[in-house]
């Protein structure tokens, strides 16, 4: 049972492993903008990639994911254990490089989106981590 007010989604394992092939895809994607110095593409593609990395974190643990605002996750999170909790203290340092890279106009720093890339991709590897045990 979902709490009240919240938006959380059923996942099932098959949806967990999903959203692990997006979140790679996405990193690929962050990983593929940084070489040509597209740093707010690299950015949002890694915030978009760390998001996806902890709907499969969630759906192998606790075949939950949260919907509605980004923020939502992290109670979510918390609960899924260990990795859960890890995933809670890395996704709101990417959350916050997502405003700036998706929808301001100012240049992107090179510096931050070598940073979003970075925290994406300790997600994703945790996210790998986790779905391939509940494979096991």
């Amino acid at each position: 049972m979902s709490p009240r007010g919240s938006s959380r989604h059923h996942v099932s394992p098959a949806d967990a492993r999903a959203y692990l092939s997006k979140a790679t895809a996405w990193l690929e994607a962050a990983t593929e903008s940084l070489a040509a110095k597209r740093w707010d593409v690299a950015a949002g593609s890694a915030v978009t990639a760390g998001i996806c990395a902890c709907d499969a974190i969630t759906g192998a643990l606790v075949g939950q994911r949260a919907g509605g605002e980004h923020t939502e996750p992290l109670s979510l999170l918390v609960s899924a254990g260990e990795d859960g909790r890890y995933a809670a203290r890395q996704l709101p340092q990417l959350l916050r490089f997502k405003t700036s890279a998706q929808y301001d106009p100012a240049p992107f720093p090179e510096r931050d989106a070598r940073r979003a890339v970075a925290i994406a991709r300790r997600l994703v590897e945790r996210a790998t981590s986790v779905v391939d045990r509940q494979r096991a």
